[in-house]
């Protein structure tokens, strides 16, 4: 009985297994194709999406289907299908243009058009789509592709290899390709999205988008297209408040399978706010969205893109539920010589709205997930299951970055490039820093350079010279040794010192960002009383030799310490560092200056003359505790990878002098607790802060570099935005009270009120304004007020920041300036290698 089961099932199986291929072109009725029209079964949401030739493919199960092409604009066409087998039947839609009805009102002179009734019933039922989907899982196939009609010789100097890009001659091509199969997931306020195979071009082993292109819903207020293409998202024209920001015209109404349609034509009221333009399509009775196509451009403060443009199709999954067949965003930017444009297909199937999703599938805080051989599909594998056919274009993209792939991954040509690198050049003395790397990259050595202090003035070492070297030695993935060696003499005091640091650092090969370190340093270097001190050595170099002003005050240190850094790679970090040192006060050997009017100061700070300086040792241990809550995860075939949350970072920095040990005199604790943060307001912009609180529960004997000293800065450039203070003069504030409290706080508009001032809106200028305060107590107070005006310049060139700040304190010690901030994620940097205690 058993093998005559197990013979009718082995017989069932080919069966089961049949499947057919209806294929062909989809084009309107003068033959042009219609990129990425949607095919689908009828009275199903089960289809594909023809690729951006119009070319289609849909696997059908034996039976009879009727099966749609739709594209917005046109009229859908059916085609009704027989598969009995593995047949493939091929069929070309010609579309006609959508024919459209318009409605019999009657409008009156100034009266209003019919698109406002339909609207407004659209936004009454807004919430109810909105709260409707409880919960909604999807199977989701992605195509994302970026390429460029025009790519440049050079950028800021450097040649462009176009083969290495794998654009023509001509500079056009297929800069990026990807593919992804996934399934989606969410429940509440949670999202899962598990990843069953990615291919990307070029990269065997990519991984292409963890967090796919968000599921756009319009019946959310405020819309993100895509994180981060403007500072505000978008305001949906079926917003609560939509009528306030569109204007609407009624452009007709058709009727598709027993639907009535309207289409209504949107436009933004006014210019330079974060609104969009296009057609939306409204089911009439359901007033729900039936599809749209919208865009965006500089004119609604995008930020890193020109162009974007969003076209969605929604299929009717039951009675009063509508979910999304696809989705197709289309950016476009130049930048740098290139144009770039590109699209991003989304094909949804399964949807499934408030089924039993298990809570276990959000378990471990893990939003995104690859099955462990998702990157390792081959090409048979896509070629069956890919439901966007691949057009000639991305053919030979995958066939020639896979030859690109193997000429890269040639020892010999690895081994010419590293020889390459190596090679040295003048500018990398000036800019830079040059770096050496032996063969497979075991180690790898860089020197500072001019620019980051390789060579400098000040009033205690006269001419200085400051040669460093940066080591590396990879000992395997995980596990890697560094050191860095620095010499500095000055010609002034003729005092040479030399410093040196061995770390030696473990990571988790499993989990991203999970690592512990220890190491030690020792010797004898300059330093600065203020760790957190704004002046540069390069930029007192300027102020001393060209102002007459010497802002830096250096003292000589001589010892060593012990260190450990660990983190959990879960928002949670700990470092601890205990060491002794032999501290020697230095003072000025050279008056030289260029200016005429010198105002060189002793280096002792004068505000701290009459705190007793003198050469002593010190014992410190200092222990630092970080958390960052609500981290979540994404899961790759072999790593994990931790993703930020939207919840404050939290640090608490314990810092203790001990006195007896050796010949320590140093006897002091000194705490200090932060939160900080960054809150996006949407359209109302962005909201940053750190709030902090500190002092000494013992201060027997404290060094002057040991006590409580503000980020002060004199400045014209902008010290480090909410740690700082930007007029404070140096050392003025610095103190070891038993409590202090410190705020630092920036409203950053993000067009807010720029968008509606003419010169402004234009030039995307955004406003921000803030505080920087210290308070003691009404004796002993500090506090800044500035505005400005950032995101200064011109395209992606937005770098510059300007600023107007007035300052008072408890003593009625009035000051105002400018300063000149340099976004410090942004493509113009200015920074050291070297900052707070680092050498």
């Amino acid at each position: 009985m058993k093998k005559i089961v197990y013979l009718i099932i082995c017989l069932l199986i080919p069966a089961l297994s049949f499947a057919g291929v209806l294929k062909g072109v989809v084009k309107d009725n003068k033959g042009e194709p219609l990129p990425f029209a949607v095919v689908f079964i009828q009275g199903t949401t089960t289809g594909t999406a023809a690729n951006a030739e119009g070319v289609y493919a849909l696997t059908l199960a034996p039976g009879t289907h009727k099966v749609t092409a739709q594209y917005m604009g046109f009229e859908p066409s059916v085609f009704n299908v027989t598969i009995t087998g593995n047949e493939t039947v091929t069929h070309d839609y010609k579309l006609k243009e959508q024919s459209m009805h318009m409605k019999e009102v009657v409008v009156k002179a100034n009266g209003e058009d019919p698109a406002y009734a339909i609207i407004r019933k659209a936004i009454k039922r807004r919430k109810f789509h909105l709260e409707q989907v409880k919960s909604f899982q999807t199977d989701i196939y992605l195509k994302g592709l970026f390429g460029t009609r025009k790519t440049p010789k050079r950028i800021l100097g450097q040649k462009i290899e176009k083969e290495d890009l794998g654009v023509d001659s001509a500079g056009k091509g297929i800069l990026y390709l990807c593919e992804e199969e996934a399934t989606y997931y969410s429940k509440g306020n949670k999202e899962r999205t598990i990843i069953r195979a990615v291919r990307e071009s070029g990269e065997p082993n990519g991984v292409g988008l963890s967090r796919m292109p968000p599921i756009v819903t319009f019946y959310e207020n405020n819309v993100n297209i895509l994180q981060g293409i403007t500072p505000r998202g978008f305001i949906s024209p079926i917003s609560e408040n939509a009528l306030l920001y569109y204007k609407y015209k009624y452009e007709g109404d058709f009727t598709v399978n027993g639907y009535v349609v309207d289409k209504i034509k949107v436009t933004p009221k006014r210019e330079y706010e974060p609104l969009l333009t296009g057609y939306i399509y409204i089911v009439e009775e359901d007033w729900a969205i039936h599809s749209l196509d919208l865009f965006a451009t500089g004119k609604a403060n995008l930020e890193l893109l020109d162009t974007i443009r969003i076209e969605q199709l929604h299929l009717p999954l039951k009675k009063d539920t509508w979910v999304i067949k696809n989705q197709v965003l289309y950016p476009s930017l130049k930048i740098f010589g290139f144009d770039i444009s590109g699209y991003f297909v989304t094909i949804y199937n399964k949807q499934e709205v408030n089924g039993n999703i298990p809570d276990t599938m959000f378990s471990n805080k893990i939003n995104s997930s690859y099955a462990a051989d998702a990157t390792k599909k081959d090409t048979s594998y896509w070629t069956q299951n890919r439901p966007v056919p691949l057009n000639e274009a991305e053919r030979k993209d995958y066939r020639d970055k896979d030859s690109l792939r193997l000429k890269y991954e040639d020892p010999k040509y690895v081994d010419s490039m590293r020889r390459k690198r190596n090679k040295f050049e003048l500018m990398s003395i000036v800019m830079g820093g040059y770096s050496f790397s032996t063969k497979g990259n075991k180690h790898r050595f860089v020197t500072n350079s001019l620019l980051d202090g390789m060579a400098g003035f000040n009033s205690v070492e006269g001419l200085n010279v400051i040669p460093k070297i940066w080591w590396t030695h990879n000992i395997d993935t995980s596990q890697y040794l560094t050191g860095k060696l620095a010499a500095r003499y000055g010609f002034s005091n003729t005092h040479l010192n030399v410093m040196g640091r061995f770390m030696y650092t473990k990571q988790d090969r499993k989990w991203i960002g999970r690592f512990w370190s220890i190491g030690v340093e020792g010797g004898k270097y300059v330093y600065q009383f203020n760790p957190n001190s704004s002046v540069t050595p390069l930029y007192n170099t300027y102020t001393t030799l060209v102002l007459g002003q010497n802002y830096m005050k250096l003292y000589e240190r001589l010892g060593g310490a012990l260190m450990y850094n660990q983190s959990l790679g879960n928002g949670l970090s700990f470092t601890l560092k205990a060491g002794y040192q032999q501290r020697n006060p230095v003072e000025n050997t050279t008056a030289y200056t260029w200016s005429n009017k010198p105002k060189l100061t002793d280096n002792t700070p004068g505000a701290l003359k009459g705190l007793g300086w003198a050469k002593h040792d010190a014992a410190i241990v200092s222990v630092g505790i970080a958390y960052r809550p609500g981290y979540t995860y994404t899961q790759y075939p072999d790593y994990k990878v931790a993703n930020r949350s939207n919840l404050p970072l939290f640090r608490l920095n314990y810092q203790k002098g001990i006195a007896g040990i050796g010949n320590s005199v140093t006897d002091f604790d000194k705490w200090r607790f932060s939160i900080e943060d960054d809150m996006n307001l949407k359209l109302f912009g962005s909201l940053s802060y750190k709030i902090a609180a500190g002092g000494f529960m013992n201060d027997k004997y404290v060094g002057l570099p040991d006590m409580m000293h503000l980020a002060d800065n004199q400045l014209l450039l902008a010290a480090p935005y909410l740690n700082s203070f930007q007029l404070a003069t140096y050392y003025k504030y610095s103190n070891t009270q038993k409590l202090y409290g410190e705020l630092h706080l920036e409203y950053y508009m993000k067009g807010l009120l720029t968008n509606k001032i003419p010169l402004l809106r234009q030039a995307r200028w955004y406003f921000v304004a803030g505080t920087n305060t210290f308070y003691v107590n009404n004796n002993n107070y500090y506090i800044e007020a500035f505005g400005g005006v950032d995101n200064l310049g011109y395209k992606a060139m937005r770098f510059l920041r300007v600023d107007f700040v007035y300052s008072w304190d408890n003593l009625n010690n009035q000051y105002y300036g400018f300063r000149l901030g340099i976004d410090p994620t942004g493509i113009i940097r200015i920074g050291s290698r070297d900052k707070g205690e680092e050498w």
